[in-house]
């Protein structure tokens, strides 16, 4: 999962207490199984040109708890202190070899690429596309039948 970063302060805290918020009505409860989190540090937020992801982080534990259980938050969030969230409890925090940088200044919420996409990724929008092969991939599409059954149909592209 890509994850905005509030801050410095945000960041900081990350580093600090090995843990990742993210509000429950934010994100589907089955995107909450993720592997990773990577944090988009925003350009406004980080008085930079472009916002980037430098850092990332394995997800050893997911849990549920209120925002007052959540410790070190000192900026607003949504709703009050009974709201719920994910808490995403972390590995250490790696640097990336060569950060994901956004110049196209895409809105960054959240985002789920595979490993092996955010692994190959430099820009954000490459996030988005698939991971390009040698050869072409064969592609498999269903049709439905008249009978309404469905029939698989092979395609190269």
């Amino acid at each position: 999962m890509i994850g905005p970063v509030r801050g410095p302060e945000h960041l900081a805290l990350i580093h600090r207490l090995g843990f990742y918020h993210v509000p429950v009505s934010a994100i589907a409860a089955s995107r909450a199984a993720v592997a990773f989190v990577a944090f988009y540090e925003p350009a406004s937020r980080f008085g930079a040109t472009t916002g980037v992801i430098r850092e990332y982080a394995e997800v050893v534990r997911v849990s549920r708890a209120f925002r007052r259980d959540l410790p070190g938050l000192t900026w607003p969030g949504r709703g009050n202190a009974d709201t719920p969230y994910y808490r995403f409890d972390l590995g250490p925090v790696l640097s990336l070899p060569q950060p994901i940088a956004n110049p196209e200044r895409l809105r960054v919420v959240f985002r789920f690429p595979d490993v092996e996409r955010f692994r190959g990724a430099t820009t954000i929008r490459e996030l988005d596309r698939e991971v390009s092969h040698a050869a072409p991939a064969r592609t498999t599409t269903a049709r439905r039948r008249p009978s309404g059954k469905r029939k698989e149909e092979e395609s190269a592209p």
